[in-house]
């Protein structure tokens, strides 16, 4: 086998068997679903996350991530909280 084929160990961290399940892992929110869930449209959305001015957003930078492609996730935890505000 070639030396660039074989296997490299320890290019992974070394997994504890603390790793959540799929079903345990925590499920981020589109802009779309948040806009549904609270009942308000995508571009308030949008705002909240203030992308340009973190310091005025209603949902903190901490709390939403930017896909590879563009797109932008909510943490549940996040979600949560302003659904529990209404």
């Amino acid at each position: 086998m070639a030396a660039w084929l074989e296997r490299k160990r320890g290019w992974l961290p070394e997994s504890s068997g603390g790793g959540q399940a799929p079903e345990q892992m925590e499920r981020p929110y589109s802009v779309s679903e948040v806009a549904e869930l609270l009942g308000v449209t995508r571009q308030t959305v949008y705002k909240w996350l203030s992308v340009d001015n973190p310091d005025d957003a209603v949902i903190p930078p901490a709390a939403w991530f930017r896909l590879p492609s563009g797109y932008i996730r909510i943490r549940k935890w996040a979600v949560e909280s302003m659904v529990n505000e209404q």
